[in-house]
């Protein structure tokens, strides 16, 4: 016997999927925008963690749609170096968007971008500990076989054994 699915099954199960993207997605904007707020903050912005949110928001798209519209002009002329030349044009946009978006100047956003990614960093650094972070779903990469160790509690408490 073939058992087919109603289509009411399968528009609930492309809305669940949908609501679950979404949901991540916004979790992700959020928590992209707090090592830029807290770089912000460091640099001396006056800028609310809103106007960070917005700025991420911003950058990422504007820094997309000109990645795209680069790569559509590398294929057209099969130049690899429009591709740099469109990254390079994408970055002094988002130092742009940071620049304007977080009240700050040139130097300031350029210093935002590596603090913030400085922050991640150590932001992902911390919940791979827990299990959640980038680290963690990387499997059992060189990185985080030579990190884990270091934290690793239980070899503290029972003491080094180099042998």
């Amino acid at each position: 016997m073939i058992n087919y699915y109603k289509m009411s099954d399968l528009g609930t199960l492309i809305a669940g999927i949908s609501a679950i993207v979404i949901v991540a997605l916004i979790l992700g904007w959020i928590i992209a925008s707090i090592p830029v707020y807290l770089a912000a903050k460091l640099f001396g912005s006056d800028a609310s963690f809103l106007r960070a949110m917005g700025a991420v928001l911003l950058s990422g798209i504007v820094a997309v749609m000109i990645i795209i519209i680069f790569l559509f002009i590398s294929a057209a002329y099969g130049s690899f170096l429009l591709i740099i030349l469109g990254l390079v044009v994408a970055f002094i946009a988002v130092l742009g968007v940071y620049k304007s978006m977080l009240n700050v100047g040139w130097g300031a956003a350029f210093g935002i971008i590596i603090v913030s990614i400085i922050i991640g960093f150590i932001f992902n650094l911390i919940l791979s500990l827990f299990g959640i972070g980038i680290f963690y779903l990387l499997g059992n990469s060189q990185l985080q076989s030579f990190i884990y160790p270091l934290f690793n509690l239980t070899n503290i408490s029972q003491g080094f054994n180099p042998g």
